[in-house]
């Protein structure tokens, strides 16, 4: 009787091809720190190298080309399609100087479209002498390329509308907002954003006291805006900047020397202690961790009203609930939360007693009538 194998005992093939083979005797691969190491040996070597090498006559002729002269004109209204050399040619045809007067041109490049190259609409040129200066300011409103080009002296700015005193106050002006303080406002978030999570998501910054969220009543959700409170306000101008600088610490450098000791010397010698090892400690590395995202969605953050000055502002001596009628609240050290709703009394309605009985003046304003024993029938 023959014994039929389990097909889960057996054996798997070895797939047909070469064996892989390991060469033991090679030599172990460098460690990222010995590349980081290497790496900033060949850049230090390849800038000294640089400063060794003598300036050729190319090389000056093109630091002179570069560099701006004091004799520049600013020329726009110019086609996008316009080129440097377009420029060029449009100077040497119109004036009495030659190509070598023009020493350097700066076109800024803008967006391509189609694939073709483009400027903004605006250039820099700068001329060797006063003379070529002059006679390009003279082709202002010439015709270049189908456009009427304008071209003024790239040192002066007349001409421009001076800044009214509104301006000038409105560019000087603080931005708006509130002043840096431990609270702060976190909007655009998910509705399936928690207390917790948002707290856990903080803690980056700093320790958190408080965090208040805004809620549906129903459903118990995140309305998509909420309250944060640090302790300090290193953390909270953290959190509104948007990222964390969190440190890093490298691995420590060890550098030994040690006095080499030959067979050959005496005893004396030997016995001299040798120097200790030297550990040489990197700065530590600083990686940016952002914290202005949240479940995919990035917040908005800002400095949030003090506390306290908000309650002072609305429910204080002179303020926004006094000025529009309502009783302001005189207790003292009650300033509610903003878990807790505020709590007003309400005036009852005065009921002019002379037009109605006691009984109709009771059930008007509310009070409880005192039964008087009748039974009312309905026939």
């Amino acid at each position: 009787m023959t014994e039929v194998a389990d097909p889960s005992q057996k054996k798997r093939k070895l797939q047909d091809g070469p064996e892989l083979e390991i060469d033991i005797s090679a030599p172990e691969p460098p460690s990222k720190k010995a590349l980081r190491k290497a790496k900033k040996e060949k850049k230090s070597e390849g800038e000294a190298k640089d400063t060794d090498k003598p300036k050729t006559e190319k090389t000056e002729s093109k630091d002179a080309a570069e560099k701006r002269s004091q004799y520049g004109v600013w020329i726009g209204n110019l086609s996008f399609n316009t080129t440097k050399d377009d420029l060029r040619q449009f100077f040497i045809d119109n004036c009495s100087f030659d190509n070598d007067t023009i020493t350097r041109v700066h076109m800024p490049k803008g967006p391509e479209k189609f694939g073709r190259p483009q400027n903004k609409g605006f250039a820099y040129v700068d001329f060797s002498t006063e003379k070529a200066l002059e006679e390009a300011i003279g082709l202002s409103e010439q015709l270049l390329t189908g456009r009427r080009v304008l071209i003024k002296n790239a040192n002066s700015f007349e001409g421009r509308p001076e800044k009214t005193a509104e301006q000038a106050n409105a560019a000087t002006a603080a931005k708006p907002g509130h002043p840096p303080s431990k609270r702060i406002f976190v909007g655009n978030l998910s509705f399936d954003v928690t207390k917790e999570s948002l707290e856990e998501h903080f803690a980056r910054c700093g320790p958190v006291t408080n965090v208040h969220m805004a809620t549906f009543q129903d459903t118990g959700k995140c309305k998509g805006y909420a309250w944060v409170e640090f302790e300090e306000i290193a953390s909270a101008e953290a959190a509104v900047r948007g990222f964390v600088m969190e440190k890093e610490d490298d691995e420590e450098e060890e550098e030994e020397e040690e006095e080499s000791s030959d067979s050959s010397d005496s005893d004396e010698e030997s016995k001299k202690p040798k120097k200790k090892s030297k550990k040489k400690s990197k700065k530590p590395f600083q990686r940016r961790i952002w914290v202005n995202q949240l479940l995919g969605r990035r917040m908005r953050m800002e400095f949030a009203e003090d506390a306290t000055t908000r309650y002072k502002k609305r429910f204080g001596k002179d303020g926004e609930g006094k000025k529009n009628g309502q009783p302001a609240i005189t207790e003292e050290g009650a300033e509610p939360s903003e878990e807790q709703p505020r709590v007003r009394k309400q005036r009852r309605p005065s009921i002019d007693e002379s037009r109605y009985s006691k009984e109709t003046v009771q059930r008007l304003s509310g009070a409880i009538v005192e039964a008087q024993g009748k039974k009312v029938t309905f026939d």
